[in-house]
């Protein structure tokens, strides 16, 4: 092999990838790969981004390593795998020029709207804002840290978080920052690991002021990473850095999690974010519009705000189609095509959806059987997850109230009515059964 160059190395070795593996995944993690330099006996393989890199070493990593020995008759050689325009891993550090931005490896990850400035802030997401707000200017010498902002899918936790980065990459002292997901930060540790690189991995989070963690939910039962995430987190706030984690529920609720963590989680702010209410909806669709330039008449954004209530990426994406079929078509922006949008957008949910599935997984979620649900008993036990059930079942289906009673033994649309009510009241006042009616909403829509 000695006549091939190590670019026409790793084409063979793609090549032969591309056998081996499903079509979609080798188009998705490896084929945007390519050679571009070599470190002693190991071959430094670029791909489009840290996230692409770390998911194609986990998963392919040792497949390929396999290939580019067997291909080249050499068993001293590896890879390293790296995302554009840097490795996994190195720390992005801001222009010491406000107003400028900079091309760190954890730009590519920040999406240019997810700043401070283009987000609508409402009851719902107050004290989330103001937390977010508050360490950019303080970092880790504030009472917010750790910052822990909660909520679950769609009302804004990544946009904070990313606003916090954005906001440092502008501020004229240099600060540094590392933003990932929990995701992220397990690929990188096993892959670590994998090659005896650990120290190098620790020295990642050396001289790094803010530590921005999304989803750190999907830690839930990876002790060995929990525990080196444990330590990362002790080393940040002993040295008085700033540490912001996002997460689908608060931290006593997190499952599977070490108690030292949950521990830590809450020693500083936790904040919430809901749903929007009417108003905040209406706020963030009129942003929409404006950034859309299209002309959407009051009455159509009114509709659209009562119709979608549980989300904002569904707002935002309700506006996009929209937007996008008045250009194609030519067509106006009225009631008509917004109910149709509406229909098409979240009606494909409640078509795959029904008052038995819905029910089912409700007594499941809360220990009580399909028939208890539909029987008589009105202990709390059994009273709280039939309401949940009704209240469930007129979101997510086109059932009527009378149908809905029909379907719990005969009940009058009044009972019905009064059900979805009383959740509606209990769910704002009782954070515990708002986390569980989301968890419930979440796996309904992955049906």
């Amino acid at each position: 092999m000695d006549d091939v160059t190590n670019t026409e190395l790793w084409e063979r070795c793609l090549s032969l990838a591309s056998e081996m593996m499903d079509e979609t995944a080798f188009r998705s993690w490896l084929e945007k790969s390519s050679f571009e330099e070599q470190e002693g006996s190991r071959l430094l393989i670029r791909f489009p981004n840290s996230f692409v890199a770390g998911h194609a070493r986990v998963r392919y990593g040792d497949m390929m390593e396999k290939i580019l020995r067997d291909v080249s008759g050499r068993p001293d050689l590896g890879l390293n795998f790296v995302g554009s325009p840097a490795g996994p891993g190195p720390v992005s550090r801001p222009s010491p020029t406000p107003g400028r931005s900079h091309e760190g490896p954890r730009a590519d990850y920040l999406r240019p709207s997810y700043t401070f400035e283009r987000f609508v802030a409402g009851p719902n997401n107050q004290l989330a804002y103001a937390g977010a707000l508050a360490v950019t200017k303080e970092g880790g010498a504030s009472s917010y840290n750790p910052l822990f902002l909660y909520g679950g899918v769609g009302l804004g936790k990544t946009h904070l978080i990313q606003a916090i980065a954005h906001r440092i990459r502008l501020q004229p002292d240099v600060r540094t920052y590392r933003y990932l997901s929990a995701e992220l930060f397990l690929q990188q540790y096993i892959a670590a690991l994998e090659r005896s690189e650990i120290p190098l991995f620790r020295n990642r989070y050396l001289d790094v002021d803010f530590l921005l963690m999304d989803d750190i939910q999907f830690l839930k039962g990876k002790e060995r990473t929990q525990e080196e995430f444990f330590h990362r987190f002790n080393e940040f706030y002993l040295n008085g850095k700033q540490i912001v984690i996002t997460s689908d529920r608060p931290p006593h609720e997190l499952e599977d999690v070490e108690e030292r963590l949950v521990s830590r989680f809450q020693s500083g702010l936790v904040a919430d974010i809901k749903p929007p209410e009417y108003e905040t909806r209406l706020a963030i669709l009129h942003l929409l519009v404006r950034d859309e330039r299209i002309v959407v008449g009051d009455d159509v954004l009114d509709f659209i705000a009562r119709s979608v209530r549980k989300n904002v990426r569904q707002l935002a994406g309700v506006i996009h189609r929209l937007a996008a079929n008045s250009r194609l078509n030519g067509a106006d922006i009225d009631m008509d095509l917004a109910q149709k949008e509406i229909s098409s957008s979240l009606g494909s949910i409640s078509k795959r959806l029904t008052a038995g599935s819905i029910a089912s997984l409700v007594s499941q979620s809360f220990g009580v059987t399909p028939n208890q649900l539909k029987g008589k008993q009105r202990k709390r036990e059994v009273l709280i997850p039939r309401q949940v059930a009704m209240f469930l079942i007129r979101e997510f289906t086109s059932l009527s109230l009378n149908e809905i009673g029909s379907f719990f033994s005969g009940r009058d649309h009044s009972t019905v009515l009064n059900s979805i009510t009383r959740i509606e009241l209990l769910s704002s006042d009782d954070p515990t059964l708002e986390r569980k009616i989301a968890d419930i909403r979440r796996e309904l829509v992955s049906i």
